[in-house]
């Protein structure tokens, strides 16, 4: 559980909801710069092509939802994104994957246009 002070979500049913979001821009096959970043709580590092390993800074007793969209700055370049593996309560880790229109693992070029946005809504208590 993380040992820090989150600001409460409003109107939430969940005890101890916190969201950890924020977005980045890739750059091609090469690393992810930090000063890309937007947002709190994590750092991503780029895996091999189109993947990605976003790491919180801190650890959740349960994942609610995640979300993850590609901002794209050319039209109809078909790409999409989704999570292999999310492990918030110890590898503090989710693992996403980017494919290109015909399924095939695909980097998105640096461009200041294109960034990758994700959200996710973690439980930072034990008691649902």
């Amino acid at each position: 559980m993380a040992n820090r002070a989150y600001h409460q979500s409003r109107g939430s049913l969940d005890v101890g909801e916190v969201r950890v979001q924020g977005s980045f821009a890739p750059n091609g096959a090469s690393a992810v710069a930090s000063a890309s970043y937007v947002g709190l709580g994590w750092s991503v590092a780029r895996n091999s092509a189109g993947n990605f390993t976003i790491t919180f800074q801190d650890d959740f007793p349960a994942l609610i939802s995640a979300q993850a969209t590609l901002q794209l700055a050319t039209t109809g370049a078909g790409q999409v994104a989704h999570f292999q593996a999310i492990d918030v309560a110890s590898a503090k880790t989710a693992v996403l994957q980017v494919y290109d229109n015909a399924g095939v693992a695909a980097d998105i070029a640096a461009n200041a246009g294109n960034r990758i946005h994700f959200c996710f809504i973690m439980r930072n208590s034990t008691v649902a």
